[in-house]
């Protein structure tokens, strides 16, 4: 989409170079004056590839390649762990046959560079009341993130009946890895800095207990307040978390690459 403009950045550049070399170096070596002047010449040849330089910095170099699709649900408020921004929101889906809706935490992610990423965000509510595991205490969720992913997952939970309705406080860290490296930024903004805690990645991908019932060792979480929807089920209907993912980079336009 913007393989036109900046080419023609790059031509400016290269073109107000080969002017500045012209101008300031070869007319004045061999006495030749070329028209309106030798001033006017180097003066423009300057002016002209500054500009293009500027442009080139901006656009190939500064400008975020990838939308802010996060910002747009949280206002721009959202937290980050090296380099993975997200945001969780408890949402219901509709119940059938007259059964209580469905709670589910609905962690919305974005990823601001191009390598491939790991993650696990854990949530603690307080008074244990949500889980995803029937005897759990807390939610622990396991994912990836593709290039520059836009993504939800979504984590079914069950509420105890006493905390249904209740704003409660949960505390949140995360961790992430880039098993490739982080690869070129492709967007900008930064999200809250958010705490985390050690992980095996070997075997991160094998819920335990022990991540269910409170004995991970959270380090600096943000502590959040959610309101928690009242008559919905008890229990979580399924146990798994599904990752959807909305946009990836190598589903967009290859021109946002430099």
């Amino acid at each position: 989409m913007h393989e036109k403009r900046d080419t023609l950045i790059s031509v400016a550049v290269g073109v107000g170079l080969l002017w500045i070399f012209l101008a300031w170096i070869v007319a004045p070596a061999v006495s030749w004056t070329p028209p309106g002047g030798l001033d006017a010449h180097r003066y423009a040849s300057a002016s002209v590839t500054i500009i293009a330089f500027a442009l080139w910095v901006y656009f190939l170099k500064m400008r975020d390649r990838l939308e802010d699709r996060l910002a747009k649900l949280t206002a721009g408020q959202y937290y980050e762990r090296d380099g993975l921004c997200f945001w969780p929101l408890i949402r219901v889906r509709p119940g059938v046959d007259g059964q209580p809706g469905q709670a589910e935490i609905a962690l919305h992610y974005q990823n601001r560079f191009s390598g491939a990423a790991e993650a696990i965000v854990h949530l603690r509510p307080e008074h244990g009341a949500y889980s995803s595991h029937e005897g759990g205490v807390e939610v622990h969720m396991t994912f990836r993130a593709g290039s520059g992913a836009y993504g939800v997952i979504h984590q079914p939970i069950g509420i105890k009946a006493e905390h249904q309705g209740e704003p409660i406080r949960v505390e949140v860290a995360a961790a992430v890895r880039w098993p490739l490296g982080q690869g070129p930024r492709l967007r900008s903004h930064e999200g809250a800095a958010i705490g985390t805690f050690n992980v095996d990645w070997a075997l991160a991908y094998r819920r335990s207990r022990h991540e269910l019932c409170g004995e991970i060792e959270l380090k600096d979480p943000v502590v959040l307040t959610m309101s928690l929807p009242d008559g919905v089920a008890t229990k979580a209907a399924h146990v798994e978390a599904s990752n959807e993912t909305i946009e990836e980079l190598d589903q967009l336009a290859k021109s946002r690459l430099p």
